[in-house]
């Protein structure tokens, strides 16, 4: 009985404190001193305050524009109190719309709210939040991440920056084919102009690499279809001109002179053309006048 004695006493201190703690953070919070109700309230939750502190604590940190505390004592009241899991979703989305007006800023604790989310309410639709946990993680996580975020989009115009931003994650990591599909379903779904041509230079360059990747090996029939597919997408562009290049590459290998001196013209004809471009498109139709064989693609930028 003796040895029981301290614990119980240690545990009653400790309901004490908490209690104290709490009190002072309430007296804080009424009064407008959200800072000194952050540090009372997190003493309190220390010291094994109920669930309800956490949602207090949460409040609080929103008030001072702590959102990194505020993420964790919603995440934290669920986690106490399975039964208040909407009290801590409607949290997180008020840390969510506080962060997404703090800019470029506060894009770590925007996606760190969204994230948190989705483990409160992992069924909870999050509309414009839903690219917010991929925002600046290495392409190649962004890849592990996205493919969530889709399945929870709703609107259409979420679903469509998602796919914009998988299949430039897939750009990233070289893997161009996934890409150019991807980026194909965007320009198929949306009329947004923003992304569209996001989606189009992406494709553009995907393609082009694809294509100049077939002609090293001479897949010339393949290399035709992506050097066609670059230029529709990437248009008026470096990598437009250097794949209607590539494409005259493409037929003449296949026999089309023709086909290829209307390529290289193009590039000639336009405005805007890089010198270097215009030069190596001129190379390539003098050689067909004067019957010789062009000059191996080079590489732009390679």
């Amino acid at each position: 009985m003796r040895a029981f004695l301290p614990v119980v006493l240690l545990a009653t201190g400790c309901s004490i404190a908490a209690a104290d703690h709490e009190r002072l953070g309430d007296r804080a919070y009424r009064e407008g001193r959200f800072l000194d109700a952050v540090a009372e309230y997190r003493a309190a939750v220390k010291s094994g305050a109920k669930p309800r502190t956490w949602a207090k604590l949460g409040a609080a940190a929103l008030h001072e524009r702590d959102l990194g505390t505020a993420v964790e004592a919603f995440a934290a009241l669920e986690a106490a109190d399975a039964t208040r899991a909407s009290e801590a979703a409607a949290g997180l989305e008020r840390v969510a719309i506080q962060a997404e007006r703090g800019g470029p800023a506060e894009l770590v604790h925007l996606a760190g709210a969204v994230r948190a989310l989705r483990t409160v309410a992992p069924g909870r639709p999050l509309g414009r939040f839903a690219l917010a946990p991929t925002t600046g993680l290495p392409a190649s996580e962004a890849l592990g991440a996205l493919p969530a975020a889709l399945a929870s989009a709703e609107e259409g115009r979420t679903v469509d920056s998602l796919l914009v931003a998988y299949g430039t994650a897939q750009r990233v990591t070289t893997a161009c084919e996934a890409a150019t599909r991807t980026l194909k379903t965007v320009l198929r779904r949306s009329r947004d102009v923003g992304l569209r041509k996001t989606a189009s230079v992406g494709m553009g360059t995907c393609a082009l690499r694809l294509g100049l990747d077939a002609m090293d090996t001479e897949q010339t029939e393949a290399a035709e279809r992506w050097f066609e597919q670059a230029v529709a997408a990437a248009g008026a562009t470096p990598a437009g001109w250097r794949a209607s290049i590539g494409l005259g590459d493409a037929r003449l290998k296949q026999g089309d002179i023709l086909g290829a001196a209307i390529a290289y013209q193009v590039v000639i004809s336009a405005a805007g053309v890089p010198d270097s471009l215009t030069k190596m498109a001129a190379e390539k139709l003098n050689l067909l006048g004067g019957g010789g064989s062009p000059a191996p693609p080079e590489v732009l930028g390679r």
